[in-house]
């Protein structure tokens, strides 16, 4: 399937100890491309068992009137609104009516936004949680409904409690980011930059204690540990996932002496990031995590060195094959399901078309 970005159809580097840097901007796009997640695979035993898809398969559906409910976080934030024009392309395609409520980062909002959903005889619901908590008595309304449920791009059920990308036992799926291999591809790109010396590293995090950003820190982390880069940590602030927050977090990075690099987890905080440090005359690589089109252009400009690219619009469209997989096959047991995001440089655009 050819995704169309929502955004198209509606309308002298600081190097202290980094060596040879242009050469290994140049060969990055090899060593990823070459090595991308078996090089990470390699180096970092145990990989998580999920499926992994490139894009969703070609399929027909032969049903009548199947309605797929979709509640998500907060169509404001372009990360959502990428992941449901994804959906809504997918779900035209197999000639299916999808049914979308925005939950407008409220949980009380979202619990409506379910139980309308659940009122109106959807076949499926796919729900993305703003709460992963509260989202298990969404899903245990659900059930009780007889509503499959598919949960994209946050868990049901607390991390804490059951871990990071825990695919609850009354749900058809988890389809979602890999954050940690995300993470690893990070550090591997990190890793190239790297020299012999230490190198001091800020991380711009989304928020601290989430499970995305835990995880993208844990791979990032494994990642540089695995491959011998001798590493320091020496600031790690949350940027809350946006430019204002990226651009406060950044605005300290600079206080930092012997700075070598950024590590931002989010295209939307790295952004703002890249604003302060302009106005304060501060240059230090970033590498980042997104693929969203203001990130690509910051890639293009040379005003970051790389990026891990994010596909909402192919999470949202994998979302309805598991959906569909569940009301027409049968298939409620399908686990956890991740996505391709391969690592994108200045030479390797074509690897990342935005969809956000």
């Amino acid at each position: 399937m050819a995704f169309t970005p929502a955004s198209v159809r509606s309308t002298t580097l600081h190097l202290r100890r980094l060596a040879v840097f242009a050469g290994a901007v140049v060969g990055v796009g090899l060593l990823v491309g070459c090595a991308g997640s078996d090089a990470s695979n390699a180096a970092i035993s145990d990989p998580l068992p999920a499926v992994i898809e490139a894009e969703p398969a070609e399929r027909t559906v032969d049903a009548d009137a199947l309605r797929i409910g979709l509640s998500t976080q907060n169509l404001e934030r372009s990360f959502f609104v990428g992941l449901v024009a994804g959906a809504e392309e997918r779900a035209d395609e197999l000639g299916i009516e999808l049914v979308v409520v925005d939950g407008l980062d409220d949980v009380g909002t979202q619990h409506n936004g379910v139980d309308e959903l659940l009122a109106s005889g959807v076949d499926v619901l796919i729900l993305s949680p703003i709460d992963s908590i509260e989202a298990e008595s969404m899903v245990e309304r659900a059930s009780a409904a007889g509503v499959p449920v598919v949960a994209v791009a946050n868990q049901v059920g607390s991390a804490e409690q059951y871990g990071p990308q825990f695919v609850h036992p009354d749900i058809v799926s988890l389809v979602t980011n890999d954050d940690v291999d995300m993470g690893r591809k990070a550090g591997l790109f990190v890793a190239s930059l790297a020299g012999a010396d230490v190198i001091d590293i800020a991380v711009l995090a989304g928020k601290t204690g989430t499970a995305n950003a835990v995880l993208r820190l844990e791979g990032f982390e494994q990642e540089l540990a695995a491959l011998g880069v001798d590493h320091r940590i020496v600031s790690m602030i949350d940027g809350s996932w946006n430019a204002d927050g990226g651009a406060a977090a950044c605005a300290e990075f600079a206080a930092e002496e012997d700075l070598d690099m950024v590590f931002s987890m989010s295209d939307a905080m790295t952004a703002g990031c890249v604003e302060v440090f302009d106005q304060l005359g501060f240059e230090v690589p970033i590498v980042s995590i997104g693929g969203n089109a203001a990130g690509i252009e910051l890639l293009t400009d040379g005003r970051i060195v790389g990026s891990v690219c994010q596909k909402p619009g192919t999470m949202g469209a994998l979302a309805v094959d598991s959906a569909v997989a569940a009301a027409i096959d049968g298939e409620t047991n399908q686990g956890l399901r991740f996505y391709e995001t391969p690592v994108v440089t200045a030479d390797r655009l074509d690897d990342c078309q935005p969809q956000w």
